[in-house]
């Protein structure tokens, strides 16, 4: 199962409808990490019949999605959140206890606009970067997630 993760469009609406049109018929889910929520309602038509998750992040004002939710896709749980509320710009501590007190297989988060995949303790935490915005001089970014019984493979890719 292919999962499509995302974050930090802040308005950039042809981001999001490029992302859905160029993965659309590779990826089983799309999970999107918060700040540009909006973004995903002016998407409209590209996104009819795609499977999407969301998140609230800090500039998402009025929009009703949770800070963060949990999934399950083969066996495997999964932790979805902007990052925010968990001091993400400082460390990963916050997010390590809410994978310990789930027990989730993966973290996924934005908010920093910098890519990274980090696996700690059994858990991997992944920031897809910014479909719009990035922090850390490389293109536009998402994160592919295959998730096979085997195991999880995560690999970002450029939009």
């Amino acid at each position: 199962m292919r999962i499509i993760a995302f974050s930090d469009g802040h308005g950039n609406t042809g981001a999001v409808k490029k992302l859905i049109s160029s993965t659309r018929s590779t990826t089983d889910l799309y999970i999107f990490l918060g700040d540009g929520s909006r973004d995903i309602d002016r998407a409209g038509e590209e996104l009819e019949g795609v499977r999407l998750l969301k998140v609230r992040g800090n500039c998402d004002f009025s929009i009703s999605s949770p800070d963060t939710a949990v999934t399950e896709v083969l066996g495997y749980k999964i932790i979805y959140t902007h990052g925010h509320t968990h001091g993400i710009k400082y460390d990963t501590a916050g997010l390590e206890r809410l994978a310990f007190q789930n027990g989730a297989a993966a973290v996924l988060f934005g908010h920093t606009h910098v890519r990274e995949c980090l696996y700690r303790n059994g858990v991997y935490y992944i920031n897809p970067g910014s479909i719009a915005l990035p922090r850390d001089g490389m293109p536009p970014s998402y994160a592919a997630i295959d998730i096979i019984p085997a195991g999880i493979m995560v690999t970002h890719a450029e939009l």
